[in-house]
């Protein structure tokens, strides 16, 4: 008798298994082309790239200044006296540690400008791939990029349907 209840419970199992299974339907983003065709991220690009040269010309502001009171120790560096040479060599070893600690500074100032930027993108992006998918009753979609997708069917690319909801036409291409 438990056997046999045994036996109907796991036909109801596979059987509810294989009803879910039907219902699966898997599509597929290309994330990466998205990204680097989307108007908004070129826009993010240029902005980080701006906020770069401006860290880039107060280095180089920091080091002429450096490389200028350098030329004018060892210019004067013969008729200094040893309290004077002593002061001037600390206040160049100040600058040159102001410098590395301005470039340490700067690329984590770009790493974290960078992630400020790109976190809204990325929120976008997927809610765009959220609602796609559920006005086309995808149950699933994966990164064409960074999984092991291979189809020859392209029907459940969404690429061009996430690109129209982000506002902008994705080239074609032969993917």
């Amino acid at each position: 008798m438990k056997i046999r209840l045994f036996a109907i419970v796991a036909c109801l199992l596979l059987l509810s298994v294989v009803g879910k299974a039907q219902n699966l339907k898997i599509g597929y983003v290309k994330v990466e082309k998205i990204f680097a065709e989307w108007p908004k991220t070129k826009a993010s690009d240029k902005e980080l790239q701006d906020y770069e040269t401006q860290l880039q010309v107060r280095l180089q502001a920091k080091v002429k200044d450096f490389q200028n009171k350098m030329a004018k120790f060892n210019k004067d560096l013969a008729t200094m006296d040893a309290l004077t040479k002593k002061d001037t060599e600390t206040e160049l070893q100040n600058l040159q540690t102001q410098i590395q600690q301005f470039e340490a500074n700067a690329q984590q100032s770009v790493n974290e400008k960078n992630l400020a930027l790109l976190k809204p993108l990325q929120n976008k992006l997927k809610q765009a791939i959220d609602q796609v998918a559920i006005e086309n009753g995808y149950t699933h979609i994966l990164d064409y990029g960074s999984s092991l997708v291979y189809t020859s069917d392209k029907t459940g690319d969404i690429s061009a349907q996430v690109a129209q909801k982000l506002g902008f036409t994705l080239s074609s291409d032969s993917q």
